[in-house]
């Protein structure tokens, strides 16, 4: 009798779900809403280039990426960064952002782990966005596995979905919206800007 191979820890999506060339929201395949949301940093919310001069070091954010991050947290996601380098100029840009931090971590399964029995969530509930093998650990235990689209074949190769931008160039933002957009709460944020149809009744005002 031939023998059975055992089933993989976390089932795979029949098909992994990309987005369109026309924009079309990334597919979150989550039953319920989404708790947590842990983000790589050097790749993921920046483009992975460093500097350095005699006062330390420097990144380059995303602004639509971090206004994303604080919707995202104002309408109840808990949204976690998670670096593998320790970096002044990446805590002072979550801390303006308001997002927990989590610098200097080789191993970021245990962080997550505390961050999601504090939360409540469990992992099917957890989403991960990453760019290179540090992230895959992570990525394989979560719900939703997220590559940027330029990470490395292996990052690709374990996630659920790739987004059409580049880390540091608008993937988090992809993520987020899509997040949002599952959890039933894009259109108040919408609606905060009042972006949407016109109201009946209502008329266009001329310059």
């Amino acid at each position: 009798m031939p023998s059975r191979r055992k089933a993989s820890r976390r089932p795979r999506p029949a098909a992994r779900s990309r987005t369109s060339r026309t924009g079309r929201a990334l597919r979150v395949p989550i039953r319920g809403p989404v708790r947590v949301v842990f983000l790589d940093v050097d790749g993921t919310l920046t483009d992975g280039m460093i500097g350095f001069d005699d006062r330390g070091d420097s990144r380059s954010f995303s602004i639509r990426d971090g206004l994303a991050m604080t919707w995202a947290r104002e309408h109840g996601v808990t949204v976690v960064a998670i670096s593998g380098r320790s970096s002044d100029a990446v805590q002072l840009r979550m801390k303006d952002l308001g997002i927990e931090c989590h610098a200097g971590v080789q191993d970021k399964i245990p962080v997550a782990e505390r961050v999601r029995l504090r939360v409540g969530a469990s992992w099917a509930q957890c989403a991960m966005v990453g760019d290179d093998l540090p992230d895959v650990a992570l990525m394989k235990r979560v719900g939703w596995a997220v590559a940027v689209a330029d990470a490395q074949p292996e990052v690709h190769a374990v996630a659920h979905v790739s987004t059409r931008s580049g880390g540091g160039r608008g993937a988090v933002r992809e993520v987020m919206e899509a997040v949002l957009r599952h959890n039933g709460a894009w259109e108040h944020v919408l609606e905060h800007y009042e972006v949407g149809p016109r109201r009946a009744g209502a008329t266009r005002s001329r310059a």
